[in-house]
């Protein structure tokens, strides 16, 4: 047989073969297991388990949707409420692991204090919230009660928690809403917080250190230089989005695998994190840092270049609420989809 010959009869068998192999490996696949159903793929679980905390008497919440986990909510997390780990709708891990457990390759064992995703202030009639070393100043936050509820479209917890000193005298109380639900193939939270001042007036104080925090996967962060970036509702990017008042900050970048060294192979996933316009508060300020943090903070004006001034305060037996909307998606920043998530949120009634 002529070479030419020879060359075509080998490509025709291996077209041939690759044929025979797509064929068996439909078949096998619709053999194996059948195709899953809508409304498999969009069931909400919420199982209640003892806390990681011994020291806490109340319990956790897991939160799957699919079977996919998507969050854990502490009621104790290293001491104060929180998330983790924060996982992408397709299972992607969007925080860092520090101080939960040891710090990952492009981690970094700083801020012991950024923990997944929380909610705090650094300056509250003094105290400070933001911070967990122990001081005459430091305060803590503790959970009180729980409850949940679930239907086909979501889960909402509902916490109340304590904000104590380091006494355990309680400076104020609060109550805090969680709903999870889908939205254009993201997970979506809604985050609505009743801060009371139950024990006398409380001050909000002018801090940058605050509030809605999120510490982002080490592979996801700026400083990286892996491709991860923060931007905002204006266009500004990484470190001219810190301390810019805008509605939204989204976070985006790649995630690091296990079975995979190179970086350009990783999946990409982030977190977008929303201020409702109907907040009492008008402007939202953020403290979204190249090296992970991430956070809405609608108290600080002076550490990011504004007047400074006394802070927000809450009179005896008055609240204030604010509401936060979280999107956590899979792929890239979309700057499309972003502005469509702001529309849907700003047209939302909070649920307090």
């Amino acid at each position: 047989m002529n070479p030419s010959r020879l060359h075509r009869f080998l490509r025709q068998l291996a077209q041939h073969v690759c044929v025979v192999i797509a064929a068996f490996s439909v078949t096998h696949a619709c053999s194996a297991a059948p195709p899953a159903t809508a409304e498999a793929t969009a069931t909400w679980e919420a199982k209640a388990v003892d806390s990681n905390d011994t020291d806490s008497e109340q319990q956790d919440v897991v939160i799957t949707q699919g079977g996919n986990l998507i969050t854990r909510y502490h009621a104790s997390l290293l001491g104060t409420p929180g998330l983790y780990p924060v996982n992408s709708p397709s299972g992607l891990a969007l925080t860092r692991d520090y101080p939960m457990k040891e710090k990952g390759k492009y981690e970094k064992d700083d801020h012991h204090h950024h923990r997944s995703l929380w909610f705090n202030h650094g300056v509250v009639n003094g105290l400070d919230f933001w911070i967990d070393k122990p001081g005459p100043l430091t305060g803590s936050i503790v959970q009180t009660a729980m409850s949940k509820s679930q239907n086909d479209d979501g889960i909402t917890l509902t916490t109340n928690n304590d904000w104590n000193d380091k006494d355990g005298k309680r400076v104020l109380s609060d109550q805090r809403r969680w709903t999870f639900t889908e939205s254009q193939g993201d997970t979506v939270i809604d985050f609505d917080v009743r801060l009371m001042a139950t024990d006398g007036d409380v001050v909000f104080g002018d801090t940058k250190e605050g509030t809605l925090g999120v510490r982002v996967a080490g592979s996801m962060k700026v400083d990286a230089k892996l491709g991860g970036t923060g931007q905002n509702a204006e266009g500004l990017k990484d470190g001219a989005a810190w301390g810019k008042a805008s509605a939204w900050v989204d976070y985006s970048g790649p995630i690091q695998q296990a079975d995979s060294d190179e970086p350009s192979d990783w999946p990409t996933a982030g977190i977008t994190m929303y201020y409702h316009p109907g907040n009492s508060l008008p402007e939202c300020y953020w403290h979204v840092r190249t090296y992970g943090l991430f956070a809405a903070n609608p108290f600080g004006r002076h550490h990011f270049g504004q007047p400074e001034y006394e802070g927000v305060k809450i009179a005896e037996g008055e609240h204030l609420d604010l509401h936060f909307r979280i999107v956590l998606h899979d792929g890239g920043f979309d700057r499309e989809k972003s502005e469509q998530h702001f529309a849907d949120y700003s047209q939302t009634k909070p649920s307090f």
